[in-house]
């Protein structure tokens, strides 16, 4: 149920950009891994293809998804029990959410459910909602899902749904279910979302110039595609932008944990898939989110650049290795590639941006911070943060320098297709040593060396 979070926060002052970025998990994880004791439930069924309860259910939840697919609001929320106005309301805003987005599948999955008797109430968990967007990897073996708990009623001789809960930081102890979070934005706030080429951009009502936020992210996109060329990638891109800080700490749980920080500007989100019936899917990331916070770091704050780091990880993360199984699907490949990446290509085609990054590297090898190794992924986002951001891209710079742009980004390609294991730096590894030697022409010890003298230099 877990996702790995990538979270940037930059301040600008004097040209030195000060960052730090946090690895986030689900920290419930625990709580997913089996049913939580309910001690007033009397009765748990597990679903079959006969039983008429979760028949019934099936039934309701068929008919919502047909109704979003003739966007017939109506008939979305016939089965709500009349009675319960809230519901109606966040379901009323959850269904025009939705309908302004495009979705190769949108489906429900109970392959997986048990049903719970608590006197007339029936509650379905897990109930999977499979939210396979256009922007996501295109097949019909994996897709982006979201797990809900639906409390049904007898009302006037049919079920009625009175509660629709879905898993989240807060409520994963008290559902006690195994399944990916239902915490993305179209189920918190009311969006605006306009599409831009392969670029989605959606904005909750603090955000009034959603087009040239549009704009700004298809003119990156299509810098960044062309950066990373023919290597896989998502088919498209969705964005979601506030100037709200509490929405933007609700959005995919940003917020939840202890070592948040308010000056967070952007976050990637990349997703698990889940299979046709539900189960997870270990192979590759499903689908990416990005959550822009414009209030983010102040008067120094630049979003185009957010959204350029952002696009960076996105575009590349279909292509990396990753750790899987709900609670713990997380990038495995190094920290100093994935974020000095995504910082190199912030300075492309930028002078200053590059400035900014050899100041700041320049800076801390006065200091004595330098080993001479790119930074370790177990304290990449200690004190030295900034530094480790900039110093991983002088990586990039340095390749991009003695064999060219290309050469750099099949360098990266390279490196994040590998995982780093139980905490053993990918650059000891013969691994390393065939990557230097196939893309830069040196051994893997060689190509250390060298990059040392260049950051020592000044040079990048």
């Amino acid at each position: 149920m877990g996702t790995h979070l990538d979270l940037d926060t930059q301040s600008r002052d004097g040209g030195v950009s000060v960052s730090r970025r946090a690895v986030l998990l689900a920290g419930l994880a625990a709580a997913g891994c089996g049913q939580a004791e309910r001690p007033t439930i009397k009765v748990i069924r597990h679903q079959s293809s006969t039983d008429p309860q979760t028949q019934a259910l099936r039934e309701i939840l068929d008919r919502r998804v047909k109704a979003l697919r003739n966007d017939d609001e109506r008939t979305f929320l016939a089965d709500i029990d009349d009675r319960n106005r809230r519901l109606i309301s966040e379901q009323k805003m959850v269904f025009a959410n939705l309908r302004q987005l495009e979705f190769t599948r949108f489906d429900y999955v109970l392959d997986r459910a048990s049903h719970a008797e608590e006197g007339r109430l029936l509650r379905f968990d897990p109930v999977i909602q499979i939210t396979q967007l256009v922007t996501d990897v295109q097949t019909d073996g994996f897709a982006p899902a979201e797990t809900f708990q639906y409390t049904l009623v007898a009302r006037h001789d049919k079920l009625a749904i009175v509660e629709i809960k879905g898993l989240d930081v807060h409520t994963a102890e008290e559902l006690g279910v195994n399944g990916p979070m239902a915490d993305a934005p179209w189920n918190y706030t009311p969006l605006h979302i306009i599409r831009a080429g392969k670029v989605w951009i959606a904005g909750d009502g603090s955000v009034t110039d959603l087009e040239q936020y549009a704009d700004a992210a298809r003119t990156h996109l299509r810098d960044i595609e062309a950066i990373w060329g023919d290597r896989l990638t998502f088919p498209g891109h969705i964005l979601f932008l506030t100037k709200n800080t509490q929405n933007f700490k609700n959005w995919y749980s940003i917020g939840a944990y202890d070592n948040f920080d308010p000056r967070v500007e952007g976050a990637q989100i990349p997703l698990q898939g889940v299979r046709k019936s539900g189960e997870a899917y270990s192979g590759q990331y499903a689908g990416a989110r990005i959550v822009v916070n414009l209030q983010g770091s102040g008067p120094w704050s630049d979003p185009e650049l957010v959204m350029r780091h952002e696009l960076a990880h996105a575009v590349t993360a279909r292509a990396t290795s990753v750790e899987a199984g709900f609670g713990g699907l997380v990038t495995a490949a190094p920290r100093w590639a994935i974020e000095g990446f995504a910082r190199w290509v912030e300075t492309v085609g930028s002078p200053s941006r590059m400035a900014d990054l050899r100041l700041v590297v320049r800076v801390a090898v006065l200091e004595g911070r330098f080993s001479g190794k790119p930074p370790e992924s177990d304290a990449f986002y200690g004190e030295n943060v900034a530094f480790n951001y900039d110093l991983g891209a002088s990586v990039f710079a340095y390749v991009d320098k003695v064999k060219g742009q290309n050469a750099a980004v099949e360098f990266y390609a390279s490196v994040i297709e590998q995982g780093e294991i139980g905490g053993a730096s990918l650059v000891d590894t013969p691994i390393f040593d065939g990557i230097c030697r196939r893309v830069v022409g040196v051994r893997g010890r060689a190509f250390l060396q060298r990059w040392a003298a260049f950051v020592r230099g000044g040079a990048i």
